[in-house]
């Protein structure tokens, strides 16, 4: 079964169905204190305000990134296209008794968020399912008028050369949880003409040694090449004004680097 779903936002599809139920067990080895410590290190070093900050995590998922930052003392809103995740995001928010902002909007319909905020973060390389320019720039502009004068966008995403040098056709990963287990196969082709990857998941959730489901569900994503990505951020009224490899603030970006992020200031 391949999952194609549209949610209620216009030109957005929900591809996050099953896969949201399963999210957390299966990211669950993912440090989300010590990705969301870099993003606070990122947000010190380049916001400069001296009231509370306000934070729009935008394509946040299950909420885990949002909810340690709320945890630090930021102010935070989040969103997703994928009702599912944001009913995890809710929850686990309510678990943490934190007090969060939730939308279910995409990158293309942010603008309905009707508030203004001094960062906008984007996480776990969430811009690289943006797979078309027109997608990419109406979502910058949608960001842009988020943010207020001077804010700035933290986000990651894929790059291309390190994506072309290490490009694996098959992933394999399985993660336990009490009783559950999930495996993850991975099939992946790429289309290095028009910088797409197509991923095809094969998901089997076990009940101890009990296949209790199986399922399927196709991703696109694009990489994008450096200077391609601070091109489309200067054409959107950014500047680019800081990058590093992922979790790695301290040092210059390599071609082989896969995940790099950028910080970029609204102008």
């Amino acid at each position: 079964m391949t999952l194609r779903r549209k949610n209620n936002n216009k030109n957005s599809v929900d591809i996050f169905g099953d896969y949201a139920d399963y999210y957390d067990i299966i990211y669950q080895d993912k440090d989300y204190v010590a990705e969301s410590l870099f993003v606070s290190e990122l947000i010190k070093k380049n916001c400069r305000k001296e009231s509370r900050i306000r934070v729009l995590d935008l394509a946040c998922g299950t909420g885990l990134h949002a909810i340690e930052l709320a945890t630090m003392g930021y102010e935070v809103d989040a969103s997703d296209m994928s009702a599912k995740m944001i009913n995890a995001a809710r929850e686990n928010a309510r678990l943490k008794k934190l007090k969060i902002g939730f939308h279910q909007e995409a990158f293309q319909t942010a603008d309905r968020i009707r508030k203004k905020f001094d960062v906008v973060i984007s996480m776990f390389s969430a811009i690289n399912y943006l797979i078309s320019y027109k997608d990419l720039l109406r979502s910058l502009k949608n960001i842009h008028g988020l943010l207020d004068h001077g804010g700035i966008l933290v986000f990651d995403f894929w790059n291309g050369n390190a994506v072309i040098e290490d490009f694996a056709p098959v992933r394999v990963k399985r993660m336990n949880k009490g009783r559950k287990s999930v495996l993850r196969y991975s099939e992946n082709t790429i289309d290095r003409l028009k910088q797409i990857i197509h991923v095809k998941f094969n998901f089997m959730l076990f009940d101890k040694d009990r296949l209790a489901k199986e399922f399927m569900e196709n991703h696109i994503i694009r990489y994008y090449f450096l200077v391609e990505m601070e091109n489309f951020l200067e054409m959107s009224s950014f500047k680019v004004i800081n990058r590093c490899p992922f979790m790695s603030p301290g040092r210059a970006i390599s071609y082989k680097d896969w995940n790099v992020t950028f910080v970029a200031k609204r102008i």
